[in-house]
């Protein structure tokens, strides 16, 4: 292909809304549009790795065993196979919510980026109000992706989720997400979270 097939290309992706310029000094960066376009077009699902599902198996089995670790576990193995801030919440006789990753999620490089680090900040600081807005969601009992300023996250544009919710014996409805840079791996964070989730209720 071409350098002139290639910008000709670039253009087209911009003019139609795929393609965008923050910055006059900065090169071209997938939209919002674009990330949508992904998710509900081209993303594959992909079962996870065999080390990842052994990981999970165990933690599975930890968790049935010992139903009292559901959260702290649950939530904090997940942000270190995903590395995003990820948390885990209900809402049924008086909230609940762990949270684990926010370390790990800043090493990102989009956080060179001071407003954007200030912006997720915010956002953590309302983890609460972000939970239930998701508990009150009427998104299917898969995993589901949010992008941009999608609901839940109107006020976190720069940023993306996957969502699952799921009913737990103990905790009744429950929901558990991870959250980070649009450019995250989406197809890796939807089959971990859906994997998890039907392997611990089994």
């Amino acid at each position: 292909m071409s350098p002139a097939t290639i910008r000709n290309a670039m253009l087209e992706l911009g003019d139609d809304g795929y393609l965008e310029q923050p910055h006059t000094s900065s090169g071209r960066i997938p939209t919002d549009k674009a990330y949508r376009y992904f998710v509900d077009n081209l993303m594959s699902r992909k079962d996870p790795t065999r080390n990842e599902k052994m990981l999970l198996e165990d933690l599975a089995k930890e968790i049935r065993e010992r139903h009292e670790m559901l959260f702290e576990n649950f939530v904090k193995s997940l942000a270190e196979e995903v590395g995003l801030f990820t948390a885990i919440a209900s809402f049924n006789n008086g909230s609940r919510i762990e949270t684990y990753g926010l370390e790990k999620v800043f090493e990102e490089p989009e956080f060179d980026d001071r407003n954007l680090t200030v912006e997720f900040s915010r956002l953590v600081d309302n983890i609460d109000d972000i939970a239930g807005k998701f508990l009150e969601d009427s998104f299917e009992d898969r995993p589901s992706i949010f992008i941009g300023g999608e609901k839940p996250l109107h006020n976190a544009k720069e940023f993306s989720s996957v969502a699952m919710k799921f009913l737990d014996n103990e905790f009744g409805n429950c929901v558990i997400f991870s959250i980070g840079p649009k450019r995250m791996n989406y197809e890796k964070v939807s089959s971990l979270l859906n994997f998890i989730v039907k392997d611990m209720m089994e």
